[in-house]
């Protein structure tokens, strides 16, 4: 099964394109170097239209990383190159919100 690694910007940058360059341009070159990474997918929050009452997510970006399985997933998070991502976190523009981080399994339905 697929592994995944979500992280998860909920909240605000007063500069968010500035966040979504950095983010693009110097942090996901490091995120390439992962040992097995798959592919990188960033989720911008956008607006929408919903007939039906929801509750916004609040998001400003969500980035997913894919590996083959966990184990290799688990490798990657062991890696150099984690630890610079980790490092590089400080050169972002200005956020304001929760970082978390998640692991997940694929599971397909259709």
């Amino acid at each position: 099964m697929t592994a995944s690694y979500i992280v998860r910007y909920h909240g605000n940058a007063a500069d968010k394109a500035g966040f979504l360059s950095h983010y693009r341009e110097s942090h996901a070159p490091i995120l390439r170097q992962f040992p097995g990474i798959g592919s990188l997918v960033l989720h911008h929050g956008v607006d929408f239209t919903d007939p039906f009452p929801v509750n916004p997510g609040g998001n400003l970006l969500i980035a997913q990383m894919t590996f083959d399985d966990l184990p290799t997933l688990n490798a990657a998070l062991t890696s150099s190159a984690r630890a610079e991502a980790r490092d590089d976190f400080g050169n972002f523009p200005a956020f304001d919100g929760e970082v978390t981080h998640q692991a997940f399994i694929a599971e397909r339905v259709f």
